[in-house]
């Protein structure tokens, strides 16, 4: 039978070409960063309701964790973007792969950073002044992502809240980093001895040119 039929095997000859394979997993990317805005919205929604119903006196505390968690959508969404764009940076050679995964190794670190830190600063303050759980209005899979996010609505429940994201946030960032570095030792070494680097730009060039700071 004619192999046209079966569309298994031109996409995985394309799946086999580096600028394709880059091309897939950054457009994957940018899907999973709009199925994260999109899904956001719930709890967007969902904390703003709850607000209103709360006294005068605890609106603030809603206010503020709307605030840090638009804050932490959009930082987890920017590094989605940002990551996105560096992998369709990968060009040709052995390796691509694993320039790939360490890409994606330092975007799953970078995102859970800045989205854990900020929502924990968030939910911290939001226990302080309305002296409620997060229980209510976070989603089963943000409870599993933000450590300490029970129902404690003590003062100390909140510092603990506070503290339990920001060292976590901190942790997975360092593993994270770590494993990028773990995946660059894998890399053939060149004809000096040395490591070869990826077969792309500096993985911080692009940050550095986007803000203005010094090479």
């Amino acid at each position: 039978m004619n192999n046209r039929y079966f569309f298994m095997v031109p996409l995985l000859e394309r799946l086999a070409q580096p600028a394709f394979f880059c091309w897939l997993v950054a457009m994957t990317l940018r899907v999973a960063a709009a199925l994260v805005a999109l899904l956001s919205f719930t709890i967007f929604f969902q904390v703003g309701k709850l607000t209103f119903e709360l006294p005068a006196n605890r609106v603030l505390g809603g206010f503020l964790f709307e605030v840090f968690f638009v804050l932490a959508v959009y930082a987890a969404v920017h590094v989605f973007l940002i990551r996105a764009r560096e992998v369709e940076t990968v060009r040709s050679g052995d390796s691509y792969a694993i320039a790939v995964l360490a890409l994606l190794v330092r975007l799953a670190g970078e995102a859970y950073f800045a989205f854990v830190t900020l929502m924990a600063i968030g939910g911290g303050l939001f226990v302080w002044f309305t002296s409620r759980g997060l229980d209510d209005i976070l989603g089963p899979v943000v409870r599993v992502l933000l450590p300490g996010s029970g129902d404690d609505s003590t003062f100390m429940g909140g510092i603990q809240l506070m503290m339990s994201g920001m060292l976590s946030g901190l942790g997975v960032l360092v593993l994270a980093y770590a494993g990028a570095q773990a995946l660059a030792m894998l890399l053939r070494p060149g004809r000096n001895g040395s490591a070869q680097q990826f077969p792309t730009a500096n993985l911080t060039q692009s940050y550095r040119s986007r803000f203005g700071a010094g090479s």
